[in-house]
């Protein structure tokens, strides 16, 4: 049995740079971000917990990753995998417990890894005490903490639902009838899954109260989740067909704009709330920082990224930046959104940190969306960014979808696969460690998911003692970023060249500056980085010339597919 142990002094959080000013721990930072069950099964039921997260802390400090992001693992009937909390301030027992998690933050912080936890400000389980109150009447003391509305009279039976509103997983109405109070409630996702209400302050001021809760167990930051869903239309007017959707192409999803049910304005109001308590002279000593997940839904991703640097405080919080799960692997759309990316978040603040994902529970593996001979230069891209970075679990290694039969899919959204809607299980599959059975995850063949067969050629052991291995580039790369300072908080400019297949930029800092080159073609292009004033090779994804220190390469050209790092010398 693990034994609770008293949390340790934090890892400093601010470090001085080159130039004298104090950076956060978040600028430069990597993030690995782990789904709990899937990631180390420690107990032998097939699921992983906070126990299995920290018998595996020495593998990920020697990844040289500077926090951890962990997937919900909060009491929840699993209905949504832990997206359906019935208790806030607590662990599921399938997860370990209360002690297990104030141990992992002791150890991680003595390792200098942080910890950042999902919040789930848009909804509970509908098992939880708030939800069992609420709609037991209209008059109760929590009567307003959800969303409830009277039906519209159908004149058969039952009142049809308040509007046309559907919800995301399933593409049905988003409104669920309740008996006691004869009235319908929203839910944005499952139908277990209720939303409160955020117009009702006392709501806003309990999610303070879970925040607070977590920050006072050492908790480093929040991945805020599905953040537009706080703000709906106050009238509950329908949203407006999409002119543009094509039944034979769109989920159905798609075939409404979603103008009312999300993204009311009055979401920066309570995310300045959530955020706020970040500020609070308690937590200033030790800053927190908290990310938001926000989809964009225009074909303007980078201005939807900034308004929310415009609306909030970036000194605590930032919205996570998509670019590397949206964006098609082709050099002149990463050249054109880098531009325009950092030079307007340059002209909005100094403070803004850019919070790059490149995958995460919800979509299809990086290794499964591009071609395998582009995942390395995709790998110096990501590490290279200036901001936050965060490496989704197996993502090192180049763990691609597993194969899940139809009789074996776990994932809600699975069961609305004829509407349409993909099942998220393929990106969750467990953790590949080894090629011995059950993949290192599990001492029992009964994992939650099926282990995919790759495991036995695509693992952590075999990959630990090869210098070419995808893990000793993000070694590499996690050490490079972590040991210079143009890559953690540096300014990025993109540069032209005559060549359509280049992506070229240059990071700028006080201690040094350096230019990343990455050939996205499967061409060779004779580019004289030298004319640029590179001086040194730092890094390349051929890890031979890598090895060799192989200066040639400068002036040499790029390979198919190749990138290299270069230190400038002015």
């Amino acid at each position: 049995m693990i034994i609770a142990m008293p949390i340790s002094k934090k890892p400093n959080t601010t470090v001085a740079n080159a130039s004298g000013a104090l950076r956060r721990w978040v600028d430069g930072a990597v993030v690995y971000h782990i789904y709990p069950r899937s990631f180390q099964d420690s107990n032998g039921d097939g699921i992983g917990d906070i126990p299995g997260v920290i018998a595996r802390l020495d593998y990920l400090q020697e990844l040289g990753v500077s926090g951890i992001w962990l997937s919900p693992f909060y009491p929840s009937p699993q209905a949504d995998f832990g997206y359906d909390v019935s208790d806030y301030c607590g662990v599921d027992s399938v997860y370990g417990t209360l002690a297990d998690f104030k141990q992992l933050v002791t150890e991680a912080h003595a390792r200098d890894i942080r910890i950042m936890i999902d919040l789930v400000p848009n909804h509970t389980s509908n098992e939880h005490p708030w939800f069992t109150t609420s709609s037991s009447s209209r008059d109760n003391p929590k009567a307003d903490w959800y969303v409830w509305h009277d039906g519209i009279p159908s004149g058969d039976g039952r009142p049809a639902p308040p509007n046309n509103w559907r919800n995301v997983l399933t593409s049905t109405s988003a409104w669920e009838w309740n008996d006691a109070r004869q009235q319908y409630y929203l839910h944005s996702f499952h139908r277990k899954q209720p939303d409160l209400n955020w117009d009702n302050p006392d709501v806003r001021a309990a999610i303070q109260g879970v925040i607070r809760f977590w920050l006072d167990l050492g908790v480093d930051g929040f991945r805020a989740d599905a953040i537009y869903w706080l703000g709906k239309d106050p009238q509950l007017r329908n949203d407006m067909i999409n002119p543009d959707y094509d039944p034979n192409t769109d989920p159905p999803y798609s075939e409404l704009l979603h103008n009312n049910s999300y993204r009311h304005e009055r979401v920066y109001d309570y995310l300045r709330d959530l955020s706020s308590v970040l500020e609070e002279p308690a937590y200033r000593e030790s800053p927190r920082f908290m990310v938001l997940e926000a989809y964009p839904d225009s074909n303007d991703p980078t201005a939807e990224y900034l308004e929310f640097y415009n609306q909030l405080d970036s000194q605590v919080v930032a919205p996570f930046n998509f670019g590397g799960i949206i964006l098609p692997w082709k050099a002149a759309d990463w050249r054109n959104y880098l531009r325009c990316f950092y030079a307007e978040l340059r002209h909005i603040t100094i403070d803004g940190v850019a919070c790059f994902a490149f995958g995460n529970h919800d979509q299809p593996r990086l290794a499964s969306r591009i071609s395998p001979s582009a995942l390395r230069s995709c790998a110096l891209l990501q590490l290279t960014l200036p901001g936050m970075t965060f490496v989704y679990y197996g993502e090192e290694i180049g763990m691609k979808n597993g194969r899940i039969p139809s009789e074996a899919s776990q994932d809600p959204a699975a069961v609305a696969s004829q509407l349409g809607t993909s099942s998220r299980d393929p990106a969750r599959t467990p953790m590949q460690w080894s090629d011995k059975p059950h993949a290192g995850f599990s001492e029992t063949g009964d994992a939650w998911l099926p282990i995919d067969s790759s495991y036995k050629h695509t693992n952590v052991a075999q990959q630990q003692g090869e210098f070419d291995s995808h893990l000793a580039l993000y070694k590499q790369l996690c050490a490079l970023r972590k040991s210079t300072p143009a890559l953690q908080d540096g300014r990025l400019d993109v540069l032209d060249t005559p060549y359509d297949g280049l992506l070229l930029y240059r990071l700028g800092h006080a201690a040094g500056d350096y230019l990343a080159a990455i050939n996205f073609s499967d061409q060779p292009i004779p580019i004289d980085l030298t004319t640029y004033g590179a001086t040194r090779l730092a890094a390349s994804t051929d890890p031979v010339a890598v090895k060799a220190a192989d200066l040639a390469r400068l002036s040499g050209g790029l390979a198919p597919h190749e990138a290299v790092l270069c230190a400038v010398d002015d």
